[in-house]
């Protein structure tokens, strides 16, 4: 008597050679929906978010630019200060008030300039200073001339924490050249922050008093270079500017220690107080 167990009968005859088939068949079918697979995850759309992200670096850019400043004969003629960004009627530009050149040498013909563009394809428009805002440390310049570049729009609400955010600008210019580089971060704070220690000058009673008046600015967890004050930070879902980077948390107060040990922490002046300077000069503010 022939002894049974598990699998006897596809043992041998052709019972194997179904076996086989099946075998056979299970590994095409295997194949094929893994093909399939692949092919629905190549398919798949970028997650909303870095899709939306992507567009809003790329819509960003076009309206911002770099601030500094040309000379013909200067060595070397152009320096690099900060960033900028078009508003308005996009005839304006925003900056930081501490980007701006202390003096000009007009006896050398030195002038301000907003640099548009990216290294030997860019464009300069020469600028000059409508108004500043010394105590939220903001500057709006006029690009001279019939010039129209696109403008980005202002929120009219503060942001709350947790909220997603992008700075796109020209961080260390004279190093990187002329190429709008982007950070990516939260809004992990809004506090009260003043900024008397970045504005210089002539110091009295009164000027001390309204400098050292804190007001509520956004902290941002990401990484800035000296270059970046003046970039606009936007939420990338409205492309809406929420702020002007200001400044970044240092452990000492030196280039060097910005550059080659940032804390990963950056400081903003919220768009609103961008929206009153710009009223103040009679121009629309969202």
């Amino acid at each position: 008597m022939a002894a049974f167990h598990t699998g006897g009968f596809f043992a041998q005859g052709k019972g194997s050679r179904m076996t086989e088939r099946i075998r056979r068949a299970g590994r095409l079918q295997f194949c094929f929906c893994l093909q399939i697979m692949l092919a629905l995850v190549n398919l798949q759309p970028l997650p909303a978010g870095a899709a939306s992200l992507v567009e809003a670096i790329k819509d960003t850019k076009r309206s911002v630019v770099a601030i500094g400043t040309y000379q013909l004969l200067g060595q070397p003629p152009v320096r690099l200060l900060g960033t900028g960004f078009i508003v308005a009627d996009g005839g304006y530009v925003i900056t930081n008030a501490h980007v701006l050149p202390k003096e000009l040498d007009a006896k050398n013909q030195e002038s301000l300039q907003a640099f548009y563009g990216i290294e030997a394809q860019a464009k300069n428009y020469e600028l000059d200073v409508v108004a500043e805002d010394e105590v939220h440390d903001l500057a709006l310049l006029r690009i001279i001339g019939n010039t129209k570049l696109p403008a980005l729009r202002l929120s009219g609400t503060m942001a709350p924490e947790g909220t997603r955010t992008a700075i796109t600008g020209y961080p260390l210019g004279s190093l990187l050249g002329l190429y709008p580089i982007t950070h990516e971060g939260i809004i992990s704070a809004v506090k009260e922050r003043s900024f008397a220690a970045y504005n210089q000058g002539e110091l009295t009673a009164e000027r001390v008093r309204r400098l050292r008046a804190s007001f509520v600015v956004y902290q941002i967890d990401t990484n800035a270079y000296p270059g970046n004050s003046g970039s606009p930070l936007y939420d990338p879902e409205t492309r809406k500017v929420l702020g002007v980077v200001q400044s970044v948390g240092v452990r000492d107060k030196t280039q060097k220690s910005a550059i080659e040990a940032p804390t990963g922490f950056t400081f903003a002046v919220p768009a609103r107080f961008v929206s009153e300077l710009l009223a103040r000069n009679n121009l629309p503010g969202y």
